[in-house]
């Protein structure tokens, strides 16, 4: 059998840090050697909250844990440390996974991006969607032909956050924070099926839900030569969470995901099956898994070598030079 691979956990600050480690801990052929917080009222606030994911591991200063042959380096930093600490774990030669979204600084992420690519580093960022089964079906029927040439995207993600979380969006420093941290996941994908967009045109509004200032509803359109992507985020929605959409339309059939997760529906209908004012629709029969169970089994897979080196630096670029313009920051 092959030695563990031996990871080191670089902050817990990231909202989405337990649930990502609980997962990679339960995984076999891993070794968790320990992990440091700089913040430390994060690192008892955090710990205290998950004592059964960080209760047991060893917290250590950065310089310890890089003193540690280590092979890999989950970064899960607050949002506005991802990029840095992944820049510093990079040119200690360790192999990545970063939360999302990926900062302020594109020209810092530019050379995170660079320094990756030139050791040949696996590096995975956190968009959890794109091991989505419901999802990879469709992504899958797109390159199969399935739905012929492409046309539309609509997608929505929202839900309705409580006071304190609205209050740390505002301190990410962007013009509309939900798209920025909603957004992210759903450009991905957009990407992925239709490539980059000719022009992108974003839309913000405020509710002031809960005496909270900020743009905290926003739709954003990607045009294309040959069709639209629509993307929709809002911080204010009531189940929300069950709205969430991801419905492409091609040519032959269209295809949707709603809602994404938890549970998540597909409905699909091809061209023989449709008719123009009537709903006709198909649900498609696909096992949901944990949200993070394939991303973090294809990170340790991808540093074993047990499948291709798959990473698309120009993909990643691209994803957050887009998030970050949608999001009204000029770049």
């Amino acid at each position: 059998m092959k030695n563990k691979v031996r990871i080191g956990i670089f902050g817990i600050g990231h909202n989405h840090a337990a649930a990502a480690i609980k997962t990679l801990r339960a995984l076999e052929g891993v070794e968790i050697v320990g992990l440091c917080e700089d913040d430390k009222a994060m690192l008892e606030r955090r710990i205290k909250e998950n004592p059964g994911v960080y209760g047991d591991i060893r917290v250590m200063t950065k310089a310890e844990l890089f003193d540690s042959r280590l092979d890999a380096a989950m970064c899960e930093p607050s949002v506005p440390y991802l990029v840095p600490t992944a820049l510093e774990c990079a040119k200690h030669g360790l192999h990545i996974h970063m939360d999302k979204p990926a900062g302020v600084d594109l020209e810092e992420y530019a050379k995170l991006l660079g320094e990756l690519s030139s050791r040949r580093l696996v590096f995975q960022t956190g968009y959890m969607y794109r091991y989505n089964a419901g999802i990879r079906y469709v992504i899958d029927s797109v390159k199969d032909g399935k739905l012929g040439r492409i046309y539309n995207i609509t997608a929505a993600m929202s839900t309705k956050h409580p006071e304190w979380f609205k209050k740390q969006l505002i301190s990410y420093g962007v013009k509309a924070p939900a798209m920025y941290i909603f957004g992210c996941h759903l450009f991905d994908l957009c990407l992925l099926i239709k490539g980059k967009p000719e022009s992108v045109t974003t839309f913000y509004a405020r509710s002031q839900d809960g005496g909270v200032d900020f743009d905290d509803t926003s739709l954003s359109v990607l045009k294309y030569p040959d069709g639209v992507a629509t993307v929709k985020v809002s911080s204010v929605e009531i189940n929300g969470w069950g709205m969430r959409e991801f419905t492409v339309y091609g040519e032959r059939g269209t295809i949707s995901v709603s809602p994404i997760e938890n549970k998540m529906l597909v409905k699909e209908t091809l061209i023989d099956e449709q008719e123009p004012w009537k709903d006709r629709f198909r649900y498609v029969d696909i096992e949901e898994t944990g949200r993070y169970d394939v991303m973090m089994r294809e990170f340790i897979d991808m540093i074993r070598g047990d499948i291709p080196y798959d990473v698309d630096f120009s993909h990643e670029y691209e994803l957050q030079k887009l998030t970050l313009s949608a999001s009204g920051v000029e770049v």
